[in-house]
């Protein structure tokens, strides 16, 4: 049967400094994010592609994804011909939820197109699977759902204070971690290396819950440590810019 291809929208794409892009990094945002998100990691010579998930931003009336593999389908038929058009230098990069992602969408690479990543970065999110009956404890209530957020750090107080906004926000939050909690599937096999990403602070995943990915690879894996808690990496990311740079022998 077929089916309907994703919109145009559902690819963001942000480059800034030189007639052409030096490397790209592929972003799989966090629970609830946007596209939006992903600017972050812009930096001079940096193509940043970023996959808009359904149910957020531009993409706010379509259904969100039940399950990861629905959302990593829908990011290679973005993607694939974009890495088949040329021999950009390519970095995939997942933070905590959008680790699930990256991490299946980077095996599928490596399948379709061995050796056109250069390395694979996951970032806040523990090795699956992972139970985390805390988060089950508090998704089916709005109160409950919106303080675990809070303490989580990175949305703005007002966003979870008014009702109207607070609901736009849980939506497409609560189906994020929906199919996080259902995926139960070990972490597929890469062929590329792994760089884990870890904050000193954040207690949802720690530099020991995330150690597993490292036996997902045959490649090497390397770790970063960045301050602050959960989202840590998006309030450092120069630091990754800079790891990448000192990892990939200067040319990223």
């Amino acid at each position: 049967m077929a089916t309907t291809p994703p919109p145009t929208t559902a690819l963001a794409r942000w480059f800034t400094g030189g007639a052409a892009p030096q490397r790209r990094l592929v972003v799989f945002p966090h629970a609830g994010a946007g596209a939006l998100s992903g600017r972050v990691f812009q930096a001079p010579g940096t193509e940043v592609l970023v996959h808009r998930r359904p149910g957020r931003e531009s993409r706010m009336a379509d259904p969100t994804p039940v399950d990861v593999r629905t959302g990593v389908a829908e990011a290679l038929e973005l993607m694939l011909p974009v890495l088949a058009a040329d021999e950009l230098p390519t970095t995939v990069l997942g933070h905590s939820f959008g680790a699930l992602l990256a991490a299946e969408f980077a095996a599928a690479v490596d399948r379709e197109r061995p050796g056109r990543l250069r390395r694979v970065v996951l970032s806040a999110k523990s090795v699956p699977p992972d139970p985390d009956p805390e988060l089950r404890a508090v998704l089916e209530d709005d109160a409950a759902l919106a303080a675990w957020l809070q303490e989580l750090g990175g949305t703005p107080e007002e966003l979870l204070r008014d009702p109207d906004l607070r609901a736009m926000v849980l939506a497409p939050l609560r189906a994020d971690l929906r199919a996080s909690l259902s995926h139960d599937a070990a972490p597929p096999r890469l062929r590329t290396p792994l760089l884990l990403v870890c904050a000193e602070q954040d207690r949802t995943a720690s530099a020991r819950s995330m150690a597993g990915w490292a036996r997902s690879t045959d490649a090497e894996c390397t770790t970063l440590t960045v301050p602050g808690g959960h989202h840590g990496l998006l309030e450092h990311p120069e630091l990754l810019h800079r790891a990448l740079t000192q990892t990939d022998g200067g040319t990223r």
